[in-house]
């Protein structure tokens, strides 16, 4: 069994948000100078594409400032589910071939260099390229910088699955409201277990 990890400063995915922050923000530049370029409907086509490398650059900051204010975290081997990351592997490289072609065939290389980092970013983010889900004093904290405070919860259940590898399912909420589900590394529930005990969440039965 792995040995659990300590808590650090999460390097990794703050770099990740910090390099994600400064790609999309110079696509979004490069895209407005291609849509003024382009002019018509091509044009206005680039410039919506902006819009959304503004927006996925307006995430990476509110995740890299939520990453960097946290302080020490402990690190947790969360995983999707084998449905989620077949369909993040279908729209990588549905981009990727977008890409490609738009890099070969139509010059439009702002919006092909777009489509080709967002094939990247949700390697990163999708497939858990980096760690997704830490674990903090106070609660609980994923890779875009949504956090989940100890405050906001209730009760907490852990369901082992079966199979090959060692996994377990948390669930958390209030009341009948479920507030965070996530797929964990066996050799993470100790740590979250005490963790969820110790700010006087409730255990549940399935």
């Amino acid at each position: 069994m792995t040995p659990p990890s300590l808590p650090s400063r999460p390097i990794s995915t703050a770099a990740f948000q910090g390099v994600t922050l400064a790609f999309f923000t110079g696509c979004a530049a490069w895209l407005v100078r291609e849509s003024r370029e382009l002019g018509g409907r091509p044009g206005m086509m680039a410039l919506g594409v902006a819009v959304a490398s503004a927006g996925l650059a307006l995430v990476a900051l509110g995740a890299l400032v939520g990453l960097l204010r946290s302080g020490r975290l402990l690190a947790l081997r969360s995983r999707a589910e084998m449905g989620t990351y077949a369909l993040v592997l279908a729209t990588m490289a549905v981009l990727a071939l977008v890409g490609l072609r738009l890099f070969s065939s139509e010059g439009r290389p702002a919006l092909a260099t777009f489509c080709l980092g967002v094939a990247g970013w949700l390697a990163g983010v999708g497939l858990h390229g980096v760690p997704a889900l830490f674990l903090g004093p106070t609660g609980f904290i994923d890779s875009l910088g949504r956090r989940t405070p100890f405050s906001r919860l209730e009760w907490f259940t852990f369901q082992r699955e079966k199979g090959d590898l060692p996994r377990v399912r948390l669930q958390a909420g209030h009341g009948t409201r479920l507030l965070l589900a996530a797929r964990l590394a066996s050799s993470d529930e100790d740590a979250v277990r005490t963790a969820l005990v110790g700010a006087g969440l409730t255990s549940r039965r399935r």
